[in-house]
């Protein structure tokens, strides 16, 4: 480890001050022991006191005076390394950025509204972001990663001097010129960053005075996988200490069993980030723990390759939890004798389903298979029950449209270096429900449908370019495979491998056939690729 560290801030640098001190932001955090804290100070002293000044009550000029995520945390010591000529041990990397997430961190109400930009879904565009920081920010990247720190207003004008400092060019690029864009960040807008993200709150208040809780036990789990189907199955959880898990798992995915052990560490008391090793597949885990540790919410996404992943819920198996978590499939065909899996966590009681003829195959108090016929031609959602839990589950005479998900989809050509970004679709089915009219409040959402996939030329000038032949293929299960990246001789201009595409998802039932339509960018590889963009 190479410290750069300048005889002046050795000399304001007290050890004893360091071990005994903290800042404000950290102040009386229960949940980080005397021992760590030190750990955590001394860390700081040794990799980052040579450029970030070190004052008599322990703080640290810029590191104390802002909060972020894991993620967050991880990117600064990045950037220190690359920009800086930072060298520091991966083992004190992730002890650092361990200690700064649990003491100046994000509460879980702080994330809630961001977390897909931390859990890397694809393909999802930003909705309301404030016009200022749309036209000021999030031109270069997410408004989440804005959104996912706090800092006071002083502190978001050195950001903005930071940027102005490492990208001098940034007046003049991505439309900046359209406005006085030194004098807009300095001023309203980092006023308004310092409203909107300001570094005290009392939501992580509160949250560091919160008891965090031990993830261990036993959990249940259910998910889906986009395109593909869906998942139940087991999780156990062993502590290693220092808010560190092993675990086991034991997942059933389309009726194919699937067994992994993987390792977690657990950041500010709920983030949990993990990785685990199913048949020779590298996957990570970005979940989100309830307040009360006993829920989980996140993404499996395989590592290196983010856009394929799949959505979970956990819960974990304790006496006093109880609860369906999911019905697979999610809709029932009136007429056809349909089987059906519910699965939760301490399942107990009579089974019915409103409106249908039920008989149970197999129960257990974590999976429920019977057999179901809907009786009832009213299309519509019908009360599930299991003993005192209910859910619903849709009813429906037969599929009325479609919809692709996502409605608007990027992929990146690939190959060498960096390789290809695929595009997951799923065709969606729906019924009018009883007004008969499509896009309305009562249609009933029926869950995935099979269909046939196809793509097609966006239009004149994507013709013209043949970009259906060669900027990838889709497979029969929704997913966009790009094809490879670089001029490609057999093109027009030898251009790249790009396209705009339209997406087509056909149903067929007996004689009826819909289709529904979706958009996609096939483009090239994105070179710079951070855990939060």
């Amino acid at each position: 480890m190479r410290i750069y560290q300048p005889v002046l801030s050795i000399i304001i640098l007290s050890i004893t001050v360091l071990m005994s001190s903290c800042s404000e932001q950290q102040a009386d955090v229960s949940n980080v022991s005397e021992t760590e804290m030190r750990a955590g100070q001394m860390l700081l002293s040794d990799n980052c006191s040579g450029c970030h000044m070190a004052s008599e009550d322990g703080t640290f000029s810029r590191i104390s005076h802002m909060r972020k995520t894991p993620e967050g945390w991880d990117m600064n010591i990045a950037r220190m390394m690359i920009f800086h000529g930072l060298e520091i041990e991966p083992d004190d990397r992730r002890a650092l950025v361990k200690f700064l997430s649990d003491t100046q961190g994000l509460a879980p109400s702080e994330t809630a509204a961001y977390r897909d930009v931390l859990e890397r879904k694809h393909n999802i565009i930003e909705q309301d972001v404030d016009p200022d920081l749309a036209a000021m920010c999030a031109r270069c990247h997410s408004f989440a990663r804005v959104a996912l720190q706090r800092r006071d207003r002083q502190e978001w004008q050195n950001l903005v001097h930071m940027h102005l400092g490492q990208w001098a060019s940034i007046e003049y690029q991505m439309l900046a010129r359209e406005r006085d864009w030194r004098a807009d960040a300095l001023g309203p807008v980092s006023e308004k960053l310092g409203r909107m993200f300001p570094l005290k709150t009392t939501d992580w208040s509160d949250w560091q005075a919160t008891e965090w809780k031990d993830m261990s036990g036993e959990w249940r789990m259910v998910g889906h996988l986009s395109g593909q189907g869906d998942m139940e199955g087991m999780m156990q959880v062993t502590a290693l200490g220092s808010d560190k898990y092993q675990t086991e798992f034991m997942l059933n995915e389309n009726n194919a069993i699937l067994k992994g052990t993987g390792k977690s560490i657990v950041h500010s008391g709920y983030e949990w980030r993990g990785t685990a090793i199913f048949a020779d597949e590298k996957v990570r885990q970005i979940w989100a723990a309830s307040p009360d540790g006993n829920r989980m919410t996140g993404r499996f996404f395989r590592q290196g390759h983010p856009e394929e992943g799949m959505e979970i819920t956990a819960w974990r198996k304790i006496p006093r939890s109880h609860g369906i978590m999911s019905i697979i499939p999610s809709a029932l065909r009136v007429g056809v004798p349909t089987e059906i899996t519910i699965s939760g966590v301490n399942l107990s009681g009579a089974v019915a389903i409103a409106g249908a003829v039920v008989t149970v195959k197999e129960a257990s108090t974590d999976r429920i298979i019977l057999m179901a016929t809907a009786e009832d031609t009213t299309a519509g959602q019908a009360k599930v029950t299991v003993g005192e839990d209910t859910s619903a589950l849709a009813v429906y005479a037969q599929v009325d449209y479609l919809k692709i998900i996502p409605e608007y989809g990027i992929s990146r050509v690939g190959g060498g270096p960096l390789a290809k970004v695929k595009a997951q679709f799923e065709a969606v089915g729906y019924s009018f429900g009883p007004d008969g009219l499509r896009d309305t409040g009562d249609d009933v959402r029926l869950g995935m449908v099979p269909v046939t996939w196809a793509t097609d030329n966006y239009n004149a000038a994507a013709a013209a370019m043949e970009d259906a032949k060669y900027a990838g293929e889709i497979t029969q299960k929704g997913t966009f495979i790009p094809a490879a990246g670089g001029p490609n001789p057999c093109r027009k201009y030898s251009t790249n491998n790009a396209g705009d595409l339209k997406v087509i998802a056909t149903y067929t039932d007996g004689n009826r056939t819909l289709t529904a339509q979706a958009h996609l960018i096939a483009t090239v590889q994105r070179w710079n690729n951070p855990p939060i963009m």
